[in-house]
């Protein structure tokens, strides 16, 4: 049950990445650093930007995780982006509960 409990928790987190992983401050904090504008929206084009900034990541990658993430209307807002992290797990650390668990 926990090793399909951890195998879910990684396929439920795919979509969110490493989003989290590197920030230790709340999920409205980083949503600032990748929201470039300040508009209080984050464009296609400012999180694969910010995703691909370090290189650890292609366009193409950053481009499906944020399609995923946004919905609908093609724009990631902050309930978007802290219902993701919600969802995935993801906790103001930036750690899942499986990084919490091992």
């Amino acid at each position: 049950m926990i090793e399909r409990t951890l195998v879910l928790c990684a396929a439920g987190t795919l979509a969110f990445g490493t989003l989290m992983s590197a920030h230790a401050g709340s999920a409205a904090d980083y949503f600032k650093k990748i929201d470039a504008d300040a508009s209080g929206i984050i464009s296609q084009a400012e999180y694969v930007s910010y995703k691909t900034a370090n290189g650890k990541h292609s366009a193409e990658d950053a481009s499906k995780a944020f399609l995923k993430l946004a919905g609908d209307d093609g724009e990631l807002s902050l309930a978007e982006f802290e219902g993701a992290m919600k969802k995935t797990g993801s906790s103001k650390d930036g750690k899942t509960e499986k990084d919490r668990t091992t």
